[in-house]
């Protein structure tokens, strides 16, 4: 893993902060080791996907197969208490998505987004770091895992 220096703010970050009107109060956050506030809607959507269903399409709750089922969507996912996997997806997701099984977060919302080094095990974290601006989750790919998840879990709500 990457050694962060406190004061670097990575090119991941700075698009990120880039959803907000004062970048600098997210770099502030970060750099203090907390989680920064950023808005939805413009740059990106996130769909909060509930983890009993991402660890039902996993076959585990272990860290290995979580990551297995959630890497292929192709971008960024959250880990955030008490149980939410929220998967960064692009803008506009939200006016189109179906709701079964998972919500999404767009225009008017904002999401608590950690440090792009933060891994966990505990406390919000990136379940599937950010590997570069602008690459995010495949809505189609989000909604198979969700559908898988209901699938393994007996299709049960």
């Amino acid at each position: 893993m990457t050694q962060y220096h406190p004061l670097t703010i990575t090119p991941v970050e700075r698009w990120l902060a880039r959803s907000i009107r004062d970048p600098e109060s997210a770099y502030r956050d970060w750099r203090d080791g907390r989680p920064a506030v950023l808005a939805l809607g413009a740059m990106f959507d996130a769909v909060k996907l509930p983890q009993r269903l991402v660890h039902a399409a996993a076959g585990a709750p272990e860290r290995s197969a979580v990551t297995a089922v959630l890497a292929p969507l192709g971008g960024p996912v959250i880990w955030a208490p008490p149980g939410w996997y929220l998967a960064l997806v692009p803008a506009g997701t939200a006016d189109t998505w179906d709701p079964t099984y998972a919500s999404v977060l767009g225009p008017g919302a904002y999401l608590t987004v950690p440090r792009s080094d933060r891994r966990g095990p505990s406390g919000i974290h990136w379940a599937v770091p950010p590997a570069h601006a602008r690459t995010l989750c495949s809505p189609a790919a989000v909604a198979r895992l969700l559908a898988d998840g209901h699938r393994c879990q007996g299709g049960i709500r």
